[in-house]
């Protein structure tokens, strides 16, 4: 299945000027760096469902040499802070709030916290209404300025500027999915469930498993949320379910996890056009494999040549290979150290992979080859109530 759609006009060229240098920076819980020796000590946040009497974001210092966390800091008073992303100076974090009802509204909301310098604790600065129930997961655009996050239960999209201080402003822009898919249980309306900035963050993407859509956007000077072109969306197969996304570093592949039907497609972006092309789609799942199974997460290695994606259900992270076409080519299926892996995340050197597995309540720790990208399981692991997210830090 193909379909070309175009990015015309004044805007493919701030798409395509910075890709290459950019592309990389995709999604909250993101990773950076391209290989680097790193520290000896990795500084991890981790965003969980939780009561707002409980704790719900953690913060650890885990030691390579030693293989060992220490615990730093607990926030508790913020309910469901699921997903997680630090801007790109470092100095504010921001988690969306899982939940409908904020201050009376059919909203959730985004929270903002300035980061200590030298410790990585964080302090409550603020919180934003997200303009859609359940919002499940944010990024920050490439300049600091901008916070996207996804509504899930909302089926919407919106922008919050960031102020100097850090603080959220409220929403800028907006956008409004509609439609629904084959599913009659889990598509019958929209439901964005990522965003992404694309290239220097003029471009913003987004995936929507209701719709089996995902979609483009423009982001002006003024915080506007507006269709990149006049039909702005690319079509996944009926009944997919795209879930999040992963940016080659070079900028012209996209890999889209689809939750329901346990694949990765592959989109060709053509910078000399601007179009984006629907490649072939794979699966995540061995082939034998026919019980009840739900992706969730998806990450390129640093160096650009290896492709994860978790399982749940087989409770797997499946490895791929990137072929010089950009084309997935599956090499392996390592066990996630537990129970239903939802969000995973690669350390900025390309050393260590870790999975948050939700249900058994646990942070599985792998080493990861960098000659063939298989993962080897360490026997280190941290215990937390229901985690979604982890999110590196450099200091």
């Amino acid at each position: 299945m193909k379909g070309n759609h175009l990015i015309t006009g004044k805007y493919i060229g701030s798409i395509v000027m910075l890709i290459a240098l950019f592309a990389g920076i995709f999604h909250s819980c993101s990773n950076t760096g391209a290989g680097d020796a790193g520290p000896e000590t990795l500084r991890l946040y981790i965003g969980s469902y939780a009561d707002s009497a409980d704790a719900g974001i953690y913060l650890y210092e885990f030691s390579i040499p030693d293989r060992e966390f220490r615990k730093i800091q607990e926030i508790r008073g913020h309910r469901n802070p699921s997903f997680l992303a630090l801007h790109p100076e470092g100095d504010f974090l921001y988690a969306v709030n899982e939940i409908a009802g904020f201050k009376g509204e059919n909203s959730g909301s985004v929270t903002a916290f300035s980061v200590e310098a030298g410790t990585g604790r964080l302090t409550f600065i603020n919180s934003q209404p997200s303009l859609g129930a359940h919002p499940c997961h944010i990024s920050v655009l490439p300049d600091g300025n901008h916070v996207a996050v996804a509504n899930y239960s909302g089926g919407s999209v919106a922008l919050l500027p960031v102020a100097g201080n850090g603080a959220l402003e409220k929403p800028s822009g907006f956008a409004q999915h509609e439609g629904s898919g084959p599913d009659s249980r889990r598509q019958r309306s929209a439901h964005a469930h990522s965003v992404y900035p694309f290239g220097d963050g003029s471009a913003i993407i987004a995936a929507d498993l209701g719709t089996d859509m995902v979609m483009i956007y423009r982001s002006g000077d003024t915080g506007s949320l507006d269709p990149a072109y006049p039909n702005p969306s690319v079509s996944m197969k009926p009944g997919s379910g795209p879930r999040h996304i992963a940016i080659h570093p070079a900028g012209r592949w996209i890999y889209v996890i689809n939750e329901l039907n346990s694949t990765i497609t592959r989109i060709d972006f053509d910078e000399n056009s601007g179009s984006f092309s629907v490649m072939e789609s794979v699966s995540t799942l061995p082939e034998k494999f026919e019980d009840e199974n739900y992706c969730a997460d998806i990450r390129i290695h640093p160096g650009g040549r290896f492709l994860y994606a978790s399982n749940r259900g087989h409770n797997s992270i499946a490895v791929f290979e990137l072929a010089p076409d950009g084309a997935p080519v599956l090499v392996s299926h390592e066990p996630s150290g537990g129970d239903w892996p939802r969000n995973f995340n690669i350390d900025p050197s390309g050393s260590l992979l870790m999975a948050a597995n939700q249900r058994s309540g646990n942070i599985a720790v792998f080493e990861i080859d960098r000659d063939t990208g298989l993962l080897e399981k360490t026997d280190a692991e941290l215990r937390i109530d229901q985690p979604v997210c982890v999110e590196f830090a450099r200091f």
